[in-house]
């Protein structure tokens, strides 16, 4: 067999002689039978490396594009993923912006509510969870740790709703059932509620209201017109113009027979009668603007108050302030006398809003129970 195969090659490859001219000059380049294995061997190894290398070359390839595309699937699931926490997370922060601006509103409201509400009937709040950082870095393990508190907190979030709306309702109803007892009272006592802003200021602090709902800015609204009630409450004149124990009513506010003439009369204010010299103080806070004497007021003195509200006092022995004089309450302003058209040593004392005559008595006694 291998005689064959030698008788075979060397049959094959005989020797070869290659004829070379140069240059005028011929000449002959023998090759052997094993030069020429040699060549054709290495050219065989040759192509068949090539094609190995080819092909593991393309193989490669589609393994590569197979690993590109796996890793370019697994980033865009990854991106969608980051993304809908990102927006998530975004939530929560909403959230917590609104709980927050919710907590704050729930606290100004308890530190503004006035002396005459229990504040013991109100609970405080839960505090609120901590802000995340919106600044930090977004990783595998912070979307996995978010992912896993997200149904926590909206737990947590609902129950700090849901206290602090307890908490709101109890406000409200507190600031709306003080607001209808003064609203009542005024209207009992025939006073008009006209709130101004008078000596008002300060830095302009906005309310975020697009971050409450409707039910918070309601309770603002009320809490607003409960401070200006009991503002207007506190300056208007709760008490008569004469200490207790000093005076007896003499005649009544309403028809009466005149006590000069006897014939039907309506009068207008209240006769408090007193000891002569009796000390006439200011029932609240106002500037006189008029201080004489007064046809038949006899001598005479009108303070005007807050909300268009004036006091005239008639029938004064001796006045102690002058026009244009801001007094205080319980400021000494005359003595009793008996000047003018009177019978006796009294006051004549009247109330009046917006030029309407207004029932001293009632008036007193109203604001006295609702202060």
């Amino acid at each position: 067999m291998l005689s064959v195969i030698k008788s075979l090659v060397l049959k094959l490859f005989q020797p070869k002689q290659v004829m070379l001219r140069q240059n005028g000059e011929v000449s002959l380049l023998a090759i052997p039978a094993w030069v020429q294995i040699t060549i054709i061997v290495c050219l065989i190894t040759t192509l068949a490396w090539l094609g190995f290398t080819t092909s593991q070359y393309f193989t490669q390839k589609t393994h590569l594009l197979a690993l590109s595309d796996e890793v370019s699937s697994k980033e865009a699931a990854f991106l969608s993923k980051q993304a809908a926490l990102e927006a998530q997370l975004a939530q929560q922060q909403t959230r917590i912006a609104q709980l927050d601006a919710q907590h704050a509103v729930l606290n100004e409201l308890m530190a503004s509510l006035p002396n005459t509400l229990t504040e013991g009937e109100v609970s405080d709040t839960a505090p609120l969870p901590s802000e995340p950082n919106e600044n930090r870095e977004v990783n595998t393990e912070s979307l996995e740790l978010h992912e896993e508190h997200t149904e926590s907190f909206h737990h947590h979030a609902t129950e700090l709703n849901n206290a602090q709306s307890q908490l709101l309702n109890q406000l409200h109803n507190l600031i709306a059932r003080r607001n209808r007892v003064l609203l009542a009272g005024m209207q009992e006592a025939g006073i008009k509620a006209n709130t101004s802003n008078e000596a008002q200021g300060g830095p302009y602090h906005q309310v975020q209201s697009d971050k409450l709902p409707q039910s918070y800015l309601n309770a603002i609204d009320s809490s607003v017109q409960l401070n200006q009630l009991e503002r207007l409450v506190q300056k208007l004149p709760a008490s008569m113009p004469v200490k207790e124990d000093k005076y007896y009513i003499s005649s009544a506010f309403g028809y009466r027979k005149d006590p000069i003439n006897g014939r039907r009369a309506y009068h207008k204010g209240v006769d408090l009668a007193g000891w002569h010299k009796t000390e006439i103080i200011a029932p609240a806070d106002g500037k006189v603007i008029r201080a004489g004497k007064y046809g038949g007021y006899g001598k005479f003195i009108e303070i005007q108050h807050v909300n268009g509200i004036t006091t005239r006092y008639g029938h004064l022995h001796t006045i102690k302030v002058k026009k244009g004089q801001k007094v205080k309450q319980s400021d000494v302003i005359a003595l009793m006398g008996s000047t003018g058209r009177s019978t006796s040593t009294h006051l004549h004392y009247e109330v009046l809003q917006d030029k309407k005559h207004i029932n001293p008595v009632k008036l007193a006694r109203v604001l006295e129970r609702v202060q």
